[in-house]
């Protein structure tokens, strides 16, 4: 199992460059403690994660400051970018990191972001689809054709040439199970999550990759499946609760519009209901919160049904001095996982 730091802040904050600060010492301790990655979104136009509208930018300033640990989009809205410029974004990144970008690629959901383009929305899956071999042929070397300002047929050669010769690339995977069988097919990896699907519920959807990977001739046992949690590990349970409730139950609702349409008109009454129902059902078996054994039994658990990677998303709200003191408590987690 390896372990990773996903990031996706609400831009509600009072100190809006604090919240990089809290990355940027994030990503050094992940840098300097065995971690494997960081994980960078892209979001528009909404506080639920606006902090991250670029991943390569964020990406690009912690190349500077890191060393070892793999620098991953987590995930580029393909359908809002001409691939193009994802090379050109990603493989600076590439240059810059001496070699430790990967990407994960998604179709998008939210209907406001297609701002930037509103005549890909309805058929966004098969842009990104179409756009994953596109951007993997780019990064090779391989020529694009398109026509120029002078109305000419022209072969294009993206620069700077990355580092990587070769691409590791994630299809972003919400509950559909086409999805996961997609990724398999194409020989992806897959990035996927808890909001929509329980433990349970994911594991029929790993094997099903892992089946369409040998079905369609890719080794199964090499794709890799990274899960994003959110993660507190306190030094008790009931401390880890007392920490996260406030700061996770104001991230929940800051999202509810964005997921939910029929939420928009709640009452408040139910509006809370709903959050304190959410809030119970991630803290007890959707998230990674609570003590060390704790976050160790549910690392367990996901093993077994077959997840390769741990992305844990550190950034919902918790104090970051807080959030900082935690981290070595996630490392003898991570410690005890990988040396079982």
């Amino acid at each position: 199992m390896d372990f990773s730091l996903l990031y996706f802040a609400n831009r509600e904050v009072t100190d809006p460059p604090e919240e990089y600060d809290l990355l940027v010492e994030t990503a050094r301790f992940a840098d300097e403690h065995e971690f494997t990655a960081l994980w960078l979104p892209e979001r528009h136009f909404h506080p639920f994660g606006g902090a991250y509208p670029n991943p390569a930018l964020a990406a690009a300033a912690l190349a500077s400051t890191t060393r070892r640990i793999r620098l991953r989009a987590g995930s580029v809205v393909l359908p809002l970018h001409d691939p193009l410029t994802v090379v050109e974004d990603w493989s600076f990144v590439d240059n810059l990191s001496r070699g430790r970008v990967d990407l994960a690629l998604a179709t998008g959901w939210n209907a406001n972001d297609f701002v930037l383009a509103p005549d890909r929305y309805d058929d966004r899956r098969h842009h990104t689809l179409d756009g994953v071999s596109v951007i993997c042929d780019l990064w090779k070397g391989k020529k694009l054709n398109r026509r120029n300002g002078y109305g000419d047929d022209v072969e294009i050669l993206t620069y700077p040439r990355p580092m990587q010769q070769e691409l590791n690339v994630w299809l972003t995977c919400t509950a559909n199970p086409a999805s996961f069988e997609q990724a398999g097919a194409r020989g992806l990896n897959v990035l996927t999550g808890l909001l929509f699907q329980s433990v349970d519920a994911l594991r029929p959807k790993i094997t099903a990759y892992r089946s369409a990977r040998e079905r369609h001739g890719h080794d199964p046992a090499t794709g890799r499946v990274t899960l994003m949690v959110h993660t507190f590990v306190g030094e008790s349970d009931e401390a880890a609760r007392k920490v996260v409730y406030k700061p996770f139950r104001d991230y929940l609702s800051s999202s509810i519009d964005l997921w939910q349409h029929e939420c928009r008109n709640l009452g408040e009454v139910d509006r809370e209901r709903m959050l304190d129902f959410a809030f119970e059902r991630y803290f007890r078996t959707a998230a990674l919160f609570g003590s060390v054994s704790t976050c160790v039994d549910f690392v367990h658990k996901l093993t077994e049904i077959g997840v390769d990677e741990v992305a844990s998303l550190v950034d919902f709200g918790v104090a970051g001095e807080t959030v900082l003191a935690a981290l070595p408590r996630l490392d003898q987690v991570r410690q005890q996982v990988q040396n079982r």
